[in-house]
């Protein structure tokens, strides 16, 4: 019997004229989930500020991602009587018809959007595809044209991917080659009557140069004394390393020894340099030959007793 009740009820739901539950999407939100806890955010600010229309498109995106599709639809809407100069509602709901696979709730959506802002060159181009699947031919390069009059990106696949399964690219681009060059060599073909005056306001602002500052005195060298302190050398311990907690050796310091530094450690400035010294007649130089150092005599060996001579 409760499976009847619950069957009668799933099959009620939809049934012509019955409205659809609102909000669906708040019953699955975990904030675990990063977009989840977007929503959530922006459910708050809605409390905060309950006619800001940006809130309800952005919360509108969201929902849709997780394909909650009424609920989109009504903060679209939502939106949309807030700001009726904002075409980004309107357009946001074509794009859920169209997921929906409803081209011709899309179209209607996207000739809202081109209505309210003729500028919104994507929304032009996503009212030629509508058109386009419901076999308007005519009507969808039209409105492919007026998208390409700024945007000609719009067919590439990367940005749009839509423009993959557009079989009337071709004819489209064909058409408005001519109106196309025109406008790609204008920037650099028109002849302005101040040239200098455009420029300047085309450029970036100038940066304000930092005042010039009092260069900076070096501060006095220290003359006092200059005390180094070593630490204390630590024997290493072949078996429990150097300072190991627990080691014999971690408590035996060794001195330093003072041991003068090998010549050939000595800086090249402060070792003694040969030169070379011009020999008679100014042939090549006389270098003094290189003697081994002197050492010091050592004692005679004597034999012991019982030794031979």
């Amino acid at each position: 019997m409760k499976r009847l009740l619950a069957a009668g009820l799933t099959l009620a739901l939809f049934l012509p004229g019955h409205a659809p539950a609102k909000d669906v999407y708040k019953a699955f939100l975990d904030p675990a989930i990063p977009h989840h806890k977007a929503i959530m955010e922006l459910l708050a600010k809605i409390e905060a500020k309950p006619d800001d229309a940006s809130l309800y498109n952005d919360l509108g995106c969201l929902v849709a991602w997780d394909g909650f599709w009424r609920d989109a639809l009504r903060n679209f809407e939502a939106a949309a009587k807030m700001d009726k100069g904002d075409t980004k509602p309107m357009f946001n709901a074509g794009l859920v018809h169209a997921w929906m696979g409803d081209w011709g709730a899309a179209r209607s959506a996207f000739g809202k959007a081109v209505k309210r802002g003729p500028g919104n060159w994507a929304a032009w181009w996503m009212l030629g595809y509508a058109e386009e699947k419901q076999g308007n031919t005519a009507s969808a390069v039209d409105a492919y044209k007026k998208a390409l009059r700024m945007d000609t990106s719009l067919f590439d696949v990367r940005r749009n991917p839509f423009a993959a399964s557009s079989r009337l690219k071709a004819v489209v681009l064909t058409e408005t080659y001519e109106k196309r060059l025109v406008r790609a060599a204008m920037p650099r073909a028109e002849q302005f009557e101040d040239d200098e005056r455009i420029t300047n306001l085309l450029q970036p602002s100038k940066v304000t140069p930092r005042a010039a500052t009092a260069p900076s005195t070096p501060e006095p060298a220290a003359t006092g004394p200059i005390v180094t302190t070593v630490p204390p050398a630590v024997t290493v311990s072949p078996r429990t390393g150097v300072g190991a907690p627990g080691s014999p050796y971690a408590a035996q310091p060794v001195a330093p020894r003072d041991v003068a530094p090998h010549p050939a450690l000595i800086a090249p400035d402060a070792a003694p340099r040969r030169v070379p010294v011009p020999g008679p007649g100014g042939g090549e130089p006389y270098v003094p030959p290189q003697t081994a150092p002197v050492q010091p005599p050592r004692p005679p060996i004597v034999p012991g007793p019982g030794a031979g001579a």
